[in-house]
């Protein structure tokens, strides 16, 4: 009886190896096409997160220039919008100076009737 367990049929144990064999290349196969689909998304990814970094980058700097550019706006406008120039405009359109300004005055109690 301890023979007949002992012995092995070679044909019984060559299709569990071919099988064995057969697993071993699929799961090989698939996991180098995961590692390499891996390494296609990751260089992927890194190109896209270089492209964010220069985009941020060029909309920092243009903020920047909008920044100097509204300072020197206000500035200018500050200088135009001064009395110095509003006299100095007035005076160009032959504007003249009044000395004294005299108001209509009504009476306390009158009110306009329709």
């Amino acid at each position: 009886m301890t023979n007949n367990i002992l012995t092995l049929n070679f044909s019984l144990i060559r299709p569990l190896v071919l099988r064995w064999k057969l697993r071993r290349k699929t799961v090989g196969f698939l996991g180098f096409s995961l590692i390499i689909s891996l390494v296609g998304f990751y260089i992927f990814q890194v190109n896209e997160v270089t492209q964010m970094s220069f985009t941020v980058a060029t909309c920092e700097r243009q903020i920047a220039d909008l920044n100097k550019e509204s300072k020197n706006l206000e500035l200018s406008f500050s200088g135009l919008s001064s009395l110095a120039s509003l006299e100095i405009l007035l005076a160009t359109q032959s504007y003249e100076k009044v000395d004294k300004v005299y108001y209509i005055q009504v009476p306390v109690g009158t009110v306009a009737v329709k």
